[in-house]
């Protein structure tokens, strides 16, 4: 059975150029794993608590040397010399150590780069790919492949330059032949994004996550060009390739009530609903994310008794990946699909219940990236050893986000050589 022979953590940069931790671990027999952790910036109330130093004399506050102690001095004495045969002896230690509901006297940031990196050493102890491993710690017995991905096209909300309202517009390319080719057809897509709005005129320097954010007047203008662009690249829209959003509606929910720029007075959740169906029966989205405040169950359970039969209705601050949020969402049918962020929770084997408990409500398993992320490819392996059925890593532009689906390429190549 493996030991854990060393631990240590350091403070390195996101693509945000945000501080985070970066955390190896090695085992007794020489495996070692590497991880690091990314960091959200639409993030639900109830995510488990990443540590920040809030010291205003370096990065703004947002150091992270407090987390990086926390693994270098309490958890690594803790974990050092430890008998470990799976990630979930791993995550039950780090839990039972940090003692809080949320992460909070460790920090969740801390606690995941210690559960990213074991895991990774325990697979390279057990000579595995990760993605196997992964199946194998989430009883994952189906024949594995790669997820359909979501690219973020157009960044809005927070991700872009304040100009939209809803956060990401995705394409969904339609699983018709392998992932490389639906890589092509997002690529492709992305390429021709970027001359339409330079046609028109627009600013077309891109997001957080790598998809263009520029300077249109409503978000039906952004949905417009993501069609043309489908319909140019010789595809067809809702056939070939379908569309989803990301509505992210907590930044623009205030006062009970929704603002934005389409509409010229604030609306209501019913009204807002409306406005969600009309979008829908024009662009039949295949994926809608948060389309609704987080706390607004009421309002979650209409829109998904409305629309849920014939596009997925995705929770992601509404759950936050947290297995108390999904068995409230599922009693009342809330959402037919979640967004997994292992950094929500904090741990790999929590995640991976969550997955569990998630499919066995028949709902869609879409596997996250962060808006800061790093060039770790974690998530890409995760995604594939859970089955998950979508994958969001952002647009295929920029080295954090095209780095996943570079991963994505290698395990195809080795799931079709078996």
């Amino acid at each position: 059975m493996p030991k854990l022979a060393q631990l240590f953590s350091r403070e390195i940069l996101d693509s945000r150029s945000n501080p985070t931790l970066e955390t190896v671990a090695i085992l007794d027999d020489g495996s070692f794993g590497m991880a690091s952790v990314p960091s959200g910036s639409s993030t639900g109330a109830e995510e488990s608590a990443e540590i920040r130093d809030n010291d205003p004399n370096r990065y703004f506050g947002k150091g992270v040397l407090k987390a990086v102690y926390n693994v270098n001095s309490e958890i690594k004495s803790a974990l050092i010399g430890k008998d470990f045969d799976s990630p979930q002896t791993v995550d039950q230690a780090l839990i039972n150590l940090d003692g809080t509901s949320t992460k909070a006297r460790l920090g969740a940031n801390a606690l995941l780069s210690v559960s990213m990196a074991v895991t990774k050493a325990l697979a390279a102890s057990y000579k595995v790919p990760l993605y196997k491993y992964i199946a194998t710690v989430a009883d994952n017995k189906d024949p594995l492949f790669i997820p359909t991905p979501v690219f973020n096209m157009i960044n809005g909300g927070k991700h872009g330059a304040g100009n939209l309202d809803f956060q990401e517009f995705h394409v969904i390319p339609t699983r018709t032949g392998p992932f490389s080719t639906m890589l092509q057809t997002g690529v492709e897509i992305y390429q021709v994004i970027k001359k339409l709005l330079a046609r028109r005129g627009a600013i077309h320097s891109v997001g957080d996550e790598g998809g263009f954010a520029p300077n249109l007047f409503t978000n039906l203008d952004a949905l417009e060009i993501l069609v043309e662009s489908i319909t140019e690249c010789r595809k067809k829209p809702t056939i070939d390739v379908e569309l989803g959003l990301d509505v992210a509606a907590n930044s623009f929910y205030n006062n009970g009530k929704y603002s934005i720029k389409d509409r010229s007075q604030p609306m209501e959740a019913p009204e807002f609903i409306d406005y969600l169906r009309d979008l829908n029966n024009q662009y039949h989205l295949r994926l809608l994310e948060d389309p609704l405040f987080e706390s607004d169950w009421k309002g979650w359970s209409s829109i998904t008794a409305e629309l849920g039969a014939n596009t997925t209705i995705v929770g992601d601050d509404l759950l936050v990946t947290n297995k108390d949020k999904v068995t409230k969402a599922v009693a009342e049918k809330a959402c037919t699909g979640i967004i997994i962020k292992p950094n929500q929770n904090g741990t790999v084997t929590e995640s991976i219940a969550v997955v569990k408990q998630s499919r066995q409500a028949g709902w869609k398993i879409n596997a996250s990236h962060r808006s800061g992320e790093t060039t770790d490819t974690f998530i890409a392996d995760f995604a594939v050893g859970v089955g998950a059925d979508y994958a969001k890593f952002g647009a295929p532009c920029r080295g954090e986000r095209t780095v996943k689906y570079n991963r994505f390429l290698v395990i195809e190549t080795e799931l079709s050589s078996h």
